[in-house]
């Protein structure tokens, strides 16, 4: 097994800079695209998304999603750049002043000609309209341009204008009534509870499900317990009969399904189900692919680490249950205590102690809060950038699968 020492000394590479990729939602909380973040970043960036594309897999992380890349100089991404993605699939970050400076203005033009979309960051001064080539503008809901940003957008027209830093419910409001119509943001950590308020048992009967997997007690008893949601059955059913189980007989009983299914993948299956939309719901829930992705890294991390299977697992169960309080609006001590949870699950999720809890600070400040991700929390935990930067990608392919399976 790694050490924390020998994990570092083995891959270290101190210039390596820190990936963070950030969801980009619409109106109805379904992911859209995943935002590329550098820290630090040396002003070209090109051969770095290169290798991030080529060496990291990035697309893999995408799935149907677009990515947002911050590109610095036109010109030079123009020339330099050789990632074999679609341009249709990117969105070109630029700052607002290369977007209006005419030095820039054929390669911009190039750009759009081959399929790139173009995202200005900013508002132009005086509030002058941009040109055919830039897409839509990219606002900061917490600096001073974004009260200009209404006017701006009534004379632009209709687009899916890009509101970042959105960090509760009441400014995601503000923001689509402005119209805005991408968002990225913490708001979904302090998302409405209207959805849990309104059928708490649901959940609570996926947690003793859940508690009963856990405790490996006899699949009678599992069935007993699923017979009291139709819903749950129903689900229960549609997921071994899709095409990802590759079964081809009919489903006609639980039992049955339940043996296809294997407890493992039950496990995980009603962890997501904490977080799935209510059926009245026009929305999805936005805690669903954050929660997929914590479990993600959580799990990818304590792989590159050297973990066995089973600590690996416990690692997801961190990561999936770690947003339960903010779901339930409830102390997570009170969600989690009836549960026979491992000690080292229960202190990670309570108080972040042990090696579990320390991934799960250091997966929260991966997700480019008010508190981001250091190169010294990585090696707190004996991980580099570059493993880190692979777990990322790794957990991201997960979630952006969730996200698209949720909007089914």
């Amino acid at each position: 097994m790694l050490t924390p020492e020998t994990a570092v000394q083995s891959t270290s590479n101190p210039s390596f800079p820190l990936v963070f990729l950030e969801p980009i939602a619409d109106v109805h909380h379904q992911w859209v695209a995943l935002a590329l973040h550098l820290s630090p970043s040396d002003g070209n960036n090109t051969s770095l998304l290169n290798q991030l594309f080529s060496e990291y897999e990035l697309e893999a992380a995408l799935g149907a999603l677009r990515c947002v890349l911050p590109v610095l100089d036109p010109t030079r991404f123009e020339a330099e750049f050789e990632a074999p993605l679609a341009p249709t699939q990117l969105v070109l970050r630029v700052p607002i002043e290369h977007c209006a400076n005419g030095a820039h203005a054929d390669a911009l033009t190039r750009l759009h000609d081959q399929g790139f979309c173009i995202l200005a960051q900013g508002l132009p001064r005086g509030n002058t309209l941009l040109g055919g080539d830039i897409a839509a503008v990219a606002i900061d809901y917490s600096t001073n341009t974004f009260a200009q940003a209404k006017s701006w957008l009534g004379r632009a027209g209709i687009g899916w204008h890009l509101a970042e830093d959105v960090n509760d419910q009441n400014s995601f409001d503000i923001c689509q009534q402005t119209g805005f119509r991408w968002f990225s943001g913490e708001y979904p950590l302090h998302a409405s509870t209207q959805a849990s308020r309104r059928d708490p048992t649901s959940r609570m009967r996926l947690l003793r499900l859940l508690d009963m997997v856990a405790c490996d007690v006899d699949s009678h008893e599992i069935e007993s317990q699923m017979k009291h949601d139709p819903t749950l059955t129903y689900q229960l059913f549609k997921l071994v009969s899709s095409a990802a189980f590759g079964f081809n007989s009919t489903i006609t009983n639980y039992t049955q399904a339940l043996n296809l299914i294997g407890r493992r993948q039950l496990q995980r299956w009603l962890q997501l189900l904490l977080y799935a939309r209510h059926a009245s719901d026009k929305s999805n829930n936005p805690l669903l692919p954050r929660a997929a992705a914590r479990a993600g890294l959580m799990e990818a991390l304590c792989q590159k680490l050297g973990c066995d299977r089973d600590e690996q697992d416990r690692a997801f169960i961190v990561g999936m249950f770690s947003l339960l309080s903010v779901l339930l609006s409830m102390p997570m001590l009170e969600i989690i205590g009836p549960l026979k949870l491992p000690p080292d699950v229960l202190g990670a999720l309570t108080e972040r102690r042990g090696r579990l809890g320390s991934l799960l600070r250091l997966v929260e400040r991966a997700e480019y809060g008010e508190t981001p991700l250091r190169h010294a929390d990585l090696a707190g935990c004996g991980l580099t950038a570059q493993a880190y930067c692979h777990a990322l990608v790794h957990a991201y392919r997960w979630a952006s699968h969730v996200s698209a399976e949720a909007q089914a």
